[in-house]
């Protein structure tokens, strides 16, 4: 089977596949043993994923749009930890832990920009270096 290569369709069904694919291995990742390696790696697939979830939501947007859009969101979502807020929500709604976490480590940072630059490469080598103009987006 070959995945379409252009146009806003194409970086719309590959965007997709790398999205399934990073949150498959990070949902994985949730079933081993909680070790520093396991929490890094499981912050950069968090990146890979939400990068590609924006493209394949949004083709236009670009891989270094989508990868610096998802660093950014996920340095909020850390930064909040640093409030009672996010613990708030996962007490009264507990499988919000994968999305908001439950205590700030800065570490985690460097594994958000760690993540950003490898959806940026994912994005580079799965759906290359198109730019999809903002017509053919919204005609697809």
């Amino acid at each position: 089977m070959t995945l379409p290569t252009a146009g806003a369709h194409g970086t719309r069904v590959r965007s997709a596949l790398a999205a399934a694919v990073g949150l498959a291995l990070g949902l994985g990742l949730q079933l081993l043993d909680r070790t520093p390696v396991i929490d890094v790696l499981g912050s950069v697939v968090y990146i890979v994923f939400i990068a590609c979830l924006l493209r394949a939501i949004w083709p236009g947007f670009g891989a270094a749009g989508s990868a610096a859009t998802a660093f950014g969101f996920a340095t909020a979502v850390e930064l909040s930890q640093l409030t009672e807020l996010p613990q708030r929500v996962v007490d009264a709604f507990p499988p919000s832990r994968l999305l908001l976490g439950s205590a700030f480590d800065p570490i985690d940072l460097v594994a958000y920009a760690a993540g950003a630059v490898l959806a940026f490469v994912v994005q580079l080598v799965l759906i290359g270096t198109e730019r999809v103009a903002a017509s053919s987006a919204v005609d697809d």
